[in-house]
């Protein structure tokens, strides 16, 4: 269906409790990037969550595949999702008696910085105010949809006509900043977290490609 026309219902628990995980998969020209690896990242934070949608990555795959090609685009942000859902026993309050569930939505690629601001360099604040929140608390490594924290860093960061926000760890460390990991060059040596953060598979790839170098 049309974007705007779809829906989930206003009390289920990945909506009212962010009990819920995702992943999103770049397409450029056409084709997915690295596909296997975002379906692989996805099916370990439903296991991490104890979400099962009763669907294998082959299905997921296939329903992802469906759709892009549906919808016409060769340059798209794809998301697939498994939420939680609504309790089978109604005002159940045990995530057990939730039948989990399965969705997926694209729509036009989606820069995080904009073309424009990449040909002259983004500015980044790194935020005084907020930190990262505690990977004992949410598992950063899932991929999620708990962005207080980034949220509060971006008011923050946009005051200061700033273009994005760095966050730190209670401990002053650099992790990450919102829907992008950091690197930073010290002479000849590449760094970046792996700490408190997503892995993410672009971030993967620019390791892979300062080994070769």
């Amino acid at each position: 269906v049309p974007l705007s026309e779809a829906s989930i219902p206003v009390n289920d628990w990945g909506l009212i409790r962010s009990d819920i995980t995702y992943d999103v998969v770049p397409v450029r020209g056409g084709a997915f990037f690295r596909l296997n690896e975002y379906l692989d990242r996805f099916h370990i934070s439903m296991t991490s969550l104890n979400l099962d949608p009763k669907m294998n990555k082959v299905e997921i795959k296939k329903a992802l595949v469906e759709m892009l090609s549906i919808s016409g685009l060769k340059d798209s942000y794809v998301s697939m999702v498994c939420s939680r859902g609504r309790p089978l026993i109604p005002g159940s309050r045990d995530p057990r008696d939730c039948r989990n569930y399965f969705y997926a939505w694209c729509v036009p690629y989606i820069y995080v910085i904009k073309p424009e601001i990449i040909k002259t360099g983004a500015t980044a604040l790194i935020s005084d105010s907020f930190n990262r929140i505690e990977k004992s608390s949410v598992d950063p490594t899932v991929k999620n949809y708990h962005w207080g924290d980034f949220t509060r860093g971006l008011y923050e960061a946009k005051e200061q006509n700033f273009d994005t926000v760095l966050l730190t760890d209670t401990d002053n460390n650099i992790t990450e900043g919102p829907g992008f990991n950091v690197f930073a060059i010290k002479g000849d040596v590449l760094i970046t977290s792996s700490n408190g953060v997503l892995l993410g598979i672009t971030r993967r790839t620019v390791l892979e490609i300062a080994e070769e170098l």
